[in-house]
């Protein structure tokens, strides 16, 4: 599935952890014609892994006022019911707060 922003109410950040070795001809180019956007992950652990509360944090900051944030690594594949469950997911949790 192609998260493609365009097509989809998915907004995605591409993050890496070696920002200064990014080849701005193929992984920019490519994150650009998806519709991705990307930045450098905003804050490592001595061994170079990102802290995955700082990427919420920063995700939450670049792209306000959504339903949902999540995190996934690249080896992860899903299929359009993703969308389709969430929307499901934010319905019921909309109808909870009405009715706690």
């Amino acid at each position: 599935m192609s998260l493609d922003a365009d097509k989809c109410r998915v907004k995605t950040i591409l993050y890496t952890t070696n920002w200064s070795a990014v080849d701005s001809h193929v992984l920019t180019e490519l994150a650009d014609q998806l519709g991705w956007r990307m930045f450098p992950a905003p804050r490592l652990s001595e061994h170079g892994v990102p802290f995955v509360k700082e990427l919420y944090l920063d995700a939450e900051q670049r792209v306000p006022n959504c339903s949902f944030y999540a995190y996934s690594n690249g080896d992860i594949l899903y299929s359009r019911d993703i969308i389709e469950t969430l929307e499901e997911v934010s319905r019921v949790s909309d109808f909870m707060q009405v009715f706690p």
